[in-house]
């Protein structure tokens, strides 16, 4: 019996980790109605942690695959700006086992200053601070660890803020990949409210 309560609640927080994943916006636009004004747009980690590195290389290629933006290489960027990742202090007050988001707190000074290395239209940049451990394998699912990831987009020149969001992404431990499928969505999305959709 105690074996099958587990079993259920394992059953449970997967359910309630693929809703997650699945069924909220991942991507709100601040300033609308919102036109692009261009097309080049690149995609930073804002932490210089491997997740955030990671989560940034990973959606550049998603972006890339469905929008019209004209996404600068991973390869681009790490030339272009010294020490790439560098810090910049992100959206949000803690992040423990979730973000707790205040877009206020992003240090926008330094966000422009990447910008100049980068001579982009948009800039989205992502903090992956923190990744959970949801549960376990069962007979018919597994149970994936979820990366945490918060986004601010940025249009120049001016560096206003277009919009943002939070989302989750997993992540394939045996492969130590993130899941193409929730990064895809993600992407679609992103594209379809900045009316950059392929």
């Amino acid at each position: 019996m105690h074996r099958l309560l587990r079993h259920s609640s394992w059953i449970g927080m997967a359910v309630v980790v693929t809703l997650g994943v699945s069924g909220c916006a991942t991507f709100h636009l601040t300033q609308g109605p919102f036109q692009p004004k261009g097309k080049k747009l690149a995609v930073i980690a804002g932490l210089t942690n491997p997740s955030s590195l990671q989560a940034a290389q990973a959606f550049a290629d998603e972006v890339g695959k469905a929008s019209q933006f004209q996404v600068m290489p991973q390869t681009h960027i790490a030339q272009a700006i010294p020490n790439y990742p560098q810090l910049i202090k992100g959206p949000y007050r803690s992040a423990y086992f979730e973000i707790d988001e205040d877009y206020d707190k992003t240090d926008v000074g330094r966000v422009k200053e990447i910008q100049k290395h980068l001579g982009i239209d948009y800039l989205y940049v992502l903090w992956a601070p923190t990744s959970v451990q949801t549960g376990g394998k069962g007979l018919f699912f597994k149970n994936y660890p979820v990366m945490h990831v918060v986004a601010q987009v940025f249009e120049f020149p001016g560096g206003r803020e277009i919009g943002h969001g939070k989302y989750m992404i997993r992540v394939d431990d045996d492969h130590k990949e993130l899941l193409r499928d929730d990064l895809a969505r993600v992407a679609k999305e992103f594209a379809e409210k900045t009316h950059m959709p392929k």
